[in-house]
């Protein structure tokens, strides 16, 4: 017999290590044959009722399995043979608009009929996996007014939150110049939480600014010193979410 097997284990216990490892650990569900199983929370972890979880079939088009979360958050999904892809989204009534919001997958990677976990979470901003261009947020396009003489690199748009954005949670003002987090493009601003917003803009000239008149380009409304900007659902039902700014003397 073998002698330093239980010498290796007993050292092992000693130690506080396993002698090996598994996938159903307790801090979260294993894999369970032949389904697809998660959970989904918000930004503070609470569990998310009523996402919409979409498989994909990886190989042939159009070809899905669609389930739900539960009150706790969870979903439980039977895979068929084939390789799949997990994605999850969710709608909510703000403002008198329903939005689709899409949800942030904790793995992008394919499985098949064997089962597999994926967990999603509820992001207000951010990229998304796998497409440099895709984000969380909402959308603003900017235009400049006929006749305005300013240089939109100089502009700077203040964004003050009215009232809690989608989720429920505080926002935060946001003071928006070209090139930064948001402004990334001369025309585009993305990637914002989506809510509502008083808005304001200035020109800045060295050490001066002035104030700016804007526009609510969607809502047709006259030009004005501040307006309460309001993102409009996608109407075909996906997550793009937008608003449009005209930017005046």
């Amino acid at each position: 017999m073998d002698m330093k097997a239980p010498i290796l284990l007993a050292a092992l216990l000693s130690l506080g290590l396993p002698a090996c490892e598994t996938s159903t650990g307790s801090s979260a569900p294993g894999v369970e044959s032949g389904y697809a199983t998660g959970k989904v929370v918000d930004a503070r972890g609470a569990p998310v009722a009523g996402a919409k979880i979409l498989l994909d079939n990886s190989v042939f088009y159009a070809s899905y399995i669609r389930g739900s979360s539960g009150e706790d958050g969870r979903y439980r999904i039977r895979v068929q043979p084939g390789a799949w892809t997990a994605h999850a989204s969710l709608q909510r009534e703000y403002n008198g608009k329903t939005y689709t919001l899409e949800l942030h997958p904790d793995q992008v990677d394919s499985f098949d009929e064997t089962g597999a976990v994926r967990n999603f979470s509820w992001k207000l901003e951010g990229r998304t996996p796998g497409d440099p261009y895709g984000y969380y947020g909402g959308f603003i396009q900017l235009s400049p007014d006929i006749g305005f003489d300013g240089d939109l690199d100089d502009v700077e748009l203040t964004l003050v939150p009215s009232g809690p954005l989608i989720d429920g949670s505080e926002g935060k003002t946001l003071r928006l110049r070209r090139g930064d987090h948001y402004w990334v493009d001369r025309h585009q601003v993305e990637d914002v939480p989506i809510g509502r917003y008083l808005v304001t803009a200035q020109l800045r000239d060295g050490q001066a600014t002035r104030p700016l008149r804007i526009q609510d380009w969607q809502a047709r409304d006259p030009f004005a010193t501040r307006f309460q900007l309001d993102f409009r659902t996608d109407s075909a039902g996906g997550t793009r979410n937008t608003a449009s700014i005209v930017i005046g003397d």
